[in-house]
């Protein structure tokens, strides 16, 4: 890998991924989780950090010395991600999704607590038989803990995770009801907390697990008071331990057996008769294991049209046919994450179900080529752009937050997604937290409340505060 074009292109694109950090300094008034930053960073990570190690340590699906076919892949990749991230950055930056986000309706301002009362026994009641259901659907409790490669994998599960992800929502509501009202915090973090993060824990899930730290830390963020960077460090580094053993769980099955397996590890895991270097190499690939990003896109160049023709927009009718339950069409195709997964890394994940990351930029080039990957970045960019825009800057309250932070994940994890994953996901939640925010959301504010003084601060003001 000797071409300078590769270095070239590499120095280029982490200097559009680091735009948006050097305006960030530039603001007086800084909010930290706006999402520009968090999908700037998660782009630097997928492409930039990952095909550093790619060139250096390598992967089991790019390790060098690189064929001339790959190689060139590679450097392409690089090339088109270039205008991509540009267009999404100019998506984000215009007025466009300012004048989207002005165009929708107001949304209540804080919650109706009796309401919310009520409420909380039937989502989690709703969460927890449909919990119950997943796991019979999946062949009972031992099947479901023990052999997570299956339960992962296996199709027409959809509408039984997104009842229990009612739960997720419910903590949501009670987490921004108490932090502003002060209401329900025994139910909070006693009852609904331990009972996410045992839900997320046994899914197998990272992002379920996870999901609640980053949803605490948005809500605290702009209804108490602001999130220092150095909390967001600490996430970073809880997710980078929580990763691999997520992995290890999903190769061994139950806690037990993690346990087992990690006693059986030979004394150099832990470094006692590895060089540093080594070790910190072992670690790195732990952590950058499943962030596919260049590797998915230069297969996808590469192997263009050769394993799959230019698809033209038929990866994009997954998102209309997902929501046709399989258990009505039992022939449903499989999504195109699974399909991806199974043509072109299909020496890896074939016969296997696992849904390989194609990158929405990867699937959009293998739809459009180029002009696709240009075209959906800059639609991300006002989408990210409006929602941050509707909800933070223009509405705020209890169920706008509630809501942001909900959403929150999806606004950067986007980049490595397949269109209909995105999609459908993405709808789903907006469907439920909007039909939750319509049955207990209320558009006064009493006075004298900490959100009705939040509210006020705000409308002298052009941003998020600093100490809210």
């Amino acid at each position: 890998m000797n071409d300078p074009f590769l270095y070239l292109f590499l120095a280029i694109l982490t200097g559009l991924a680091t735009i948006p950090f050097g305006i960030f300094f530039l603001k007086k008034r800084k909010d930290i989780f706006e999402p520009i930053y968090w999908a700037s960073a998660f782009f630097l990570l997928l492409f930039g950090v990952r095909a550093v190690f790619d060139l250096t340590l390598g992967s089991a699906f790019i390790s060098p010395p690189f064929d001339e076919r790959t190689a060139h892949a590679f450097i392409l990749a690089l090339l088109y991600l270039i205008p991509s991230l540009a267009c999404f950055l100019f998506g984000y930056y215009s007025n466009l999704g300012d004048c989207i986000a002005r165009a929708f309706p107001s949304l209540p301002l804080n919650w109706r607590s009796e309401r919310v009362t009520l409420l909380l026994p039937v989502l989690i009641t709703v969460g927890l038989t449909s919990q119950f259901l997943l796991i019979q659907y999946l062949g009972g409790l031992s099947n479901y803990l023990d052999d997570k490669q299956h339960t992962l994998t296996e199709p027409g599960q959809g509408y039984w995770a997104a009842g229990v992800s009612l739960i997720p929502l419910a903590f949501g509501v009670a987490l921004t009801r108490s932090l502003v009202d002060k209401n329900g915090r025994i139910v909070t973090y006693l009852v609904l907390l331990p009972l996410v993060l045992v839900l997320g824990l046994i899914s197998g899930s990272k992002a379920a697990f996870l999901g609640p730290f980053l949803a605490m830390l948005v809500s605290v963020h702009y209804l108490r008071r602001r999130v220092h960077l150095g909390v967001i460090v600490l996430f970073a580094l809880l997710a980078i331990l929580v990763f691999p053993l997520f992995n290890l769980y999903r190769q061994v099955g139950t806690i037990d057996r993690m346990v087992e397996t990690v006693d059986q590890l030979p004394n150099s895991f832990y470094g006692e008769d590895l060089p540093p270097e080594e070790v910190g190499a072992m670690l790195v690939r732990s952590a950058l294991s499943r962030f596919l990003g260049i590797d998915s896109l230069t297969y996808i160049i590469r192997d263009t049209p050769e394993v799959m023709d230019f698809q033209y927009g038929r990866t994009v009718l997954g998102a209309v046919l997902a929501w046709v339950p399989r258990q009505v069409w039992a022939d449903k195709p499989v999504g195109f994450a699974q399909l991806f997964g199974e043509t072109y890394l299909g020496h890896i994940f074939y016969g296997t179900g696992t849904a390989a990351a194609p990158t929405l930029l990867g699937e959009a080039y293998l739809n459009w080529h180029i002009g696709g990957m240009v075209a959906l970045a800059l639609l991300c960019g006002v989408l990210v752009r409006c929602s941050y825009a509707y909800l933070i800057e223009q509405q705020f309250g209890q169920p706008a937050v509630f809501l942001y932070s909900c959403l929150f994940l999806h606004l950067f994890t986007f980049w490595e997604r397949s269109i209909d994953g995105i999609v459908v996901a993405t709808l789903t939640l907006l469907f439920q937290a909007i039909v939750v925010i319509l049955l207990v959301g209320r558009r006064s504010v009493p006075n004298g409340s900490l959100l009705n003084s939040s509210l006020q601060m705000r409308r002298t003001s052009n941003g998020p505060s600093d100490n809210q």
